[in-house]
């Protein structure tokens, strides 16, 4: 997934496999479960799943 957010004057992302949500923020984490970023609430823009993780789901009519 990509993590988007914005720090400053510009969007800036981070790809990760995972996230863990906290009081204050989110770390990211890679595929072996290393903590490899961290986000503060009041900065994270959203999170982008990537083509191949987008689940599709069926409207009940």
């Amino acid at each position: 997934m990509k993590v988007v957010y914005k720090p400053g004057n510009a969007y800036e992302e981070i790809d990760c496999f995972d996230f863990r949500e906290f009081e204050r923020g989110i770390v990211l984490r890679n595929e072996e479960g290393y903590n490899i970023g961290y986000v503060p609430h009041e900065i994270l823009s959203h999170i982008e799943p990537h083509p191949q993780e987008r689940v599709e789901f069926e409207s009940g009519g």
